[in-house]
């Protein structure tokens, strides 16, 4: 299938590993132009140094809660047709939660909205949690933040249309190199085995099976979605949606 991609201009947050790192390399293959930031500026020059040459790929190292550095950001890009919200504390404190994955992720949207109303095809991708849904007590500001952006989302969604489509992917257990889903075999492997029983595919996803629904949903391909949430979480939710 073509998503229909090619020659888009796709700006993402948090773009230099794991599940954001997949999402800018997914894009740049379907032939769009990619805009990302990462807070730490070596891992982002090291990513972006690995990639094809001949892809349309640019970084800029910026915390997403600095709103200033954000804003001129959005202003060196300019107009462009679809966002990657990825930005996430994944840390299971209230104000950490609030101030990162909250705050800083309405910001952005506030300020992208209308650079996206330029485009003929804008719309945006949410990078949430299946962790909204389910119960977290180890983590209740997490799993409650990612909730209110769920909501959030779906709001959001009846506000911008018909000029900018909003959707929501919701990744399960996530593993790749360095990290949560790899500590935690290395550091509590009975642990990692217990939580893996709870997969019926047998396994956590990888990166790159997220990045594709991301792509899938912020491309031209899926130009009547909007307001959904895609659970990416290989069945292992018992989760029944309305």
């Amino acid at each position: 299938m073509d998503l229909q991609l090619r020659g888009k201009r796709i700006v993402v947050t948090g773009g230099s590993a794991g599940i954001g790192a997949a999402i800018v390399k997914t894009l740049a293959e379907e032939g769009a132009e990619v805009f990302c930031c990462a807070r730490d500026g070596a891992r982002l020059d090291a990513f972006l140094s690995e990639l094809p040459r001949e892809w349309r790929v640019h970084g800029r190292a910026l915390d997403a809660r600095d709103r200033s550095a954000l804003l001129a950001w959005l202003r060196d890009i300019g107009a462009f047709d679809g966002l990657v919200a990825n930005v996430s504390a994944l840390s299971g404190g209230w104000r950490e939660s609030i101030a990162t994955d909250m705050e800083a992720t309405i910001a952005l949207m506030e300020a992208a909205e209308p650079y996206l109303r330029q485009s003929s095809s804008a719309a945006i991708c949410y990078i949430g949690s299946v962790s909204a849904s389910l119960l977290m007590p180890q983590a209740e500001g997490y799993g409650a933040v990612k909730a209110a952006m769920a909501h959030y989302m779906k709001s959001l969604s009846c506000r911008l249309l018909p000029a900018v489509r909003v959707n929501t992917v919701s990744p399960g257990a996530t593993e790749f190199p360095g990290g949560l889903w790899d500590r935690l075999k290395q550091d509590a492997p009975d642990e990692y085995q217990r939580r893996l029983a709870e997969y019926p595919l047998g396994r956590f996803a990888a990166p790159e099976e997220v990045a594709r629904v991301a792509a899938f949903l912020v491309s031209p391909a899926t130009s009547f979605v909007s307001g959904a949430n895609w659970y990416v979480d290989g069945g292992s939710s018992q989760l029944v949606q309305f």
